[in-house]
């Protein structure tokens, strides 16, 4: 009886001390936005959301990729430009706050100093 409750200790533990409650949130505006869809015959269809990101320092270009099949749930993410959200950059990867306060994962495939 004594181990699944030490378990569940731990798995909590880990939990709370996760890598996303760590990370080192800045502010953030999202300048520009577009999108590429693709087609393949063999591949099917994949969409790509790029956005610009301006923080006080960097600049940062970012990218956003889902499968837009129809029988899927899948869509780009709810960024609004031109407005003020958090971002959290870890190696070559983003995190940016969607309008609902949701994390969201992306690519960083360039980013510049200011």
């Amino acid at each position: 009886m004594k181990r699944p409750g030490l378990l569940l200790l731990v798995l909590l533990i880990a939990a709370a001390t996760s890598p996303a409650n760590n990370r080192h949130w800045k502010p953030a505006k999202v300048e520009v936005t577009s999108e590429t869809d693709v087609s393949s015959k063999l591949l099917g269809d994949k969409n790509t959301m790029h956005y610009t990101i301006e923080t006080e320092d960097m600049i940062y270009f970012v990218e956003y990729s889902y499968n837009p099949d129809r029988h899927t749930d899948s869509h780009g993410p709810a960024v609004a430009v031109n407005e003020l959200t958090q971002i959290a950059v870890e190696g070559r990867h983003a995190y940016v706050l969607d309008v609902t306060g949701k994390e969201v994962k992306m690519h960083i495939s360039k980013k510049l100093k200011k």
